[in-house]
């Protein structure tokens, strides 16, 4: 990532911004979507690919490709949107989300009509990934998957919406959490009237034992979110596929739904991270966090590659 597409230091909150050093035949232009840390191991996405990418610490800022991992045929895209680790396993997750056929504008209008109208449903994009890793190996076992899709449809809430596009504010799963035994998969579509995004907790194994909790974001959605002690941080962006901008919040992991009696804690608003190139922040890693700062890893799309930046984010007011 050049100077000119570094996150603007728009917040006092932001310091000690840089780029990762991505060694080895790394997908990096493949949309890198998904990043997590796992001991001296990094794990990346790529929405477009068909992979994870499994990277060991060579220095404070450089990686280097140690082996790879398919969750789907060559020719398929897996869709990976978020990874965390926890439990000693690696969580993948796909958009589980319909997608809308892109217009060509080497194409007449009337082929472009009907690509308009074409929706499509993609298995390879709806899977849940759970993987054992050794953090000090780096050793995979194997690897398996579950489908939410019975699950979304069924829900009273999110239903309706599993018929829609997912950059049309249909369901867009984008974010995965590890913290206290379960995963939390945080939504970038629907955004609610009132701003209200939902997060899905549930475990692995017990799909059907699952709950909603919803957090605003100011009308945006959850691009990434991450266990950050007894509660979360999130990376938000636009539901469709506007330039930004992105954010990072503070949320205390608590439903923010209002009730008699009841007045939630709102998502607290950190700091701005978009990029003068315009550069798209798809994925957040925590490194290490002390008292009032934490060390972050976030990744971008540029449109023509992917890259991984690091940068300290202080949490105090």
């Amino acid at each position: 990532m050049t100077e000119q597409t570094l996150p603007n230091a728009v917040s006092e909150r932001i310091s000690d911004v840089r780029p990762l050093v991505l060694q080895g035949e790394v997908d990096a232009a493949m949309e890198l979507s998904g990043v997590a840390l796992a001991g001296d191991f990094l794990a990346l996405g790529a929405d477009e690919g068909h992979q994870l990418q499994i990277l060991r610490r060579q220095n404070g800022t450089a990686w280097a490709l140690a082996q790879r991992v398919a969750l789907a045929k060559q020719d398929q895209e897996a869709d990976i949107e978020a990874i965390t680790f926890g439990d000693g396993h690696l969580y993948v997750v796909g958009s589980h989300s319909l997608r809308r056929r892109r217009l060509k504008p080497e194409l007449s209008v009337r082929r472009n009509r009907e690509r308009l109208l074409q929706v499509e449903e993609q298995d390879a994009r709806c899977r849940l990934y759970r993987i054992p890793f050794d953090t000090g190996t780096g050793d995979l076992g194997p690897v398996q998957r579950i489908d939410l899709r019975k699950r979304l449809r069924k829900d009273p809430l999110l239903g309706p919406f599993s018929k829609l596009p997912g950059k049309e504010n249909g369901v867009d799963i984008e974010g995965v959490a590890f913290s206290r035994g379960l995963l939390h998969l945080g939504f970038r579509g629907p955004v609610l009237r009132d701003n209200y995004v939902p997060v899905m907790s549930l475990r692995f194994d017990r799909p059907k034992d699952y709950a909603l909790r919803y957090v605003r974001l100011d009308g945006q959605g959850i691009r990434d979110i991450c266990a950050l002690d007894e509660g979360f941080l999130i990376l938000s962006g636009p539901v469709n596929d506007a330039a930004g901008p992105f954010c990072l919040w503070w949320w205390d992991g608590s439903d923010q739904i209002p009730g008699k009696g009841r007045t939630p804690s709102p998502a607290r608003r950190l700091a701005e991270i978009s990029t003068p190139g315009g550069a798209k922040a798809e994925g957040l890693a925590v490194v290490d966090s002390g008292p009032g700062d934490v060390d972050l890893i976030v990744i971008y799309e540029t449109g023509t590659a992917a890259q991984a930046v690091a940068m300290r984010l202080r949490l105090g007011e």
